[in-house]
């Protein structure tokens, strides 16, 4: 088990009955310019269940929703604090994930 993770964490993310909330995953992913569509594609289907897991689980929403709210550079990415930084930053780098580039 990952550091800081307890088993009850780790079973209650896994638990079918616990709401599938994620309520910082949709925000992050435009933040970064990722475009939400690709979910349909079959290839991305892990990553995404992935994200969703790993954001439902997270430990660091509050920290998370405060970054959203500011206007932060994401030309590098995620905050290393996200547990989707290098999920997300996979999917950046993949240009058949519909990465939006953004005008600055």
């Amino acid at each position: 088990m990952d550091a800081g993770w307890t088993r009850e964490m780790a079973m209650s993310c896994s638990n079918p009955a616990r709401p599938a909330m994620a309520p910082n995953i949709d925000n992050m992913m435009e933040r970064l310019g990722i475009d939400a569509g690709f979910r349909v594609v079959p290839r991305f289907g892990l990553l995404i269940t992935s994200a969703l897991r790993n954001c439902r689980c997270c430990g660091a929403r509050e920290t998370c929703a405060a970054w959203l709210a500011r206007d932060q550079e994401t030309r590098f990415g995620a905050p290393k604090f996200c547990p989707n930084a290098d999920l997300l930053w996979e999917l950046l780098c993949d240009c058949s994930s519909g990465h939006r580039s953004r005008a600055n």
